[in-house]
């Protein structure tokens, strides 16, 4: 049995391997998932993040900024929750989850240095991913940590990106009727990286288990009904309001519970629904969570 995924690695149609086989021969039949790239590599010249802008400031270095490739969402009513109907104005998604590339953009920019990225917010020590492929999404990052590269980076491009709200979120995921999952009513297999064979659960959903974040956009038929990417699975991300208090979205350290969306590699297709809410403690930082931007701002 093979599996036909669109590998980031310029050859569509690649076939990686069976179910269940070790990360070896993964790395063989699929080596956009797994390969590791040398120290300091820049990132392939087909990954969806290897477009840059220059941003130059007087009397300071010049940085080269990732180019974020923007989804639009269309404005008005929407199902959320399976049973509400909500209203959004128009705003755009980042197709893709930040990647590690992307995220060492802020890191090499002295970003965890600069007190104004960070008023009102914790600041940690920077943690790498466990997987450093450039094209992976950048695990180990705390909601803390994804506003403060969202304000540097607003401030590189000269417009406002931030993280969504769980509103903005579950309408990218979910489209305007509400669906389960990006792709429709029921989990396909092989449309998500998560755990389909349901290791510590009944729930098993097909055969398909990594074990690790995929690169991003490697599984193109699961995308949105806008063509949004890895909103199931790969990687929680983080939202921009509290999980007790939806309605509060500024933020502060007093270690309220922000919202996480669309379940990882490691959970099972229950948690990677576009309705399923859950939760972490904004100091969380973990192999399995990541974040995406979203932006209302006309982009330059």
């Amino acid at each position: 049995m093979t599996k036909e995924v669109a590998c980031d690695d310029g050859k569509p149609d690649r076939q990686c391997n069976n179910p269940g086989d070790p990360p070896e021969n993964l790395a063989r039949s699929c080596p956009a998932i797994m390969a590791t790239p040398p120290a300091n590599s820049p990132a392939p010249a087909h990954a969806p993040d290897e477009h840059t802008q220059t941003s130059t400031h007087p009397a300071r270095r010049t940085i080269v900024l990732p180019d974020l490739d923007w989804v639009d969402i269309p404005g008005g009513e929407f199902r959320y929750q399976q049973r509400q109907r909500r209203t959004l104005g128009t705003f755009r998604i980042a197709r893709y989850p930040i990647t590690n590339v992307q995220y060492q953009t802020f890191v090499d920019a002295g970003g965890y240095r600069e007190e104004r990225w960070w008023q009102d917010l914790q600041r940690p020590e920077p943690q790498p991913s466990r997987w450093p492929q450039g094209n992976r999404p950048r695990t180990n990052v705390d909601w803390y940590e994804a506003v403060a590269f969202a304000r540097w980076l607003s401030a590189q491009l000269r417009y406002e990106v931030r993280l969504p709200t769980e509103e903005e979120w579950e309408r990218a995921a979910g489209g305007p009727e509400g669906r389960e999952y990006p792709w429709g009513v029921e989990y396909e297999s092989g449309q998500a990286n998560i755990d389909e064979t349901a290791r510590w659960g009944s729930e098993k959903v097909g055969g398909w288990y990594l074990g690790q974040t995929a690169a991003v956009g490697v599984y193109p038929h699961g995308a949105s009904p806008e063509g949004v990417l890895d909103l199931s699975g790969n990687v929680w991300e983080w939202c921009l309001n509290q999980y007790d208090q939806p309605e509060t979205i500024q933020p502060d350290t007093s270690g309220q519970s922000r919202v996480l969306r669309g379940g990882s590699w490691d959970y099972l297709a229950a948690l990677a629904r576009a309705s399923r809410r859950d939760r972490n403690h904004p100091d969380y930082r973990v192999n399995d969570v990541g974040f995406r931007l979203v932006s209302s701002a006309p982009i330059i």
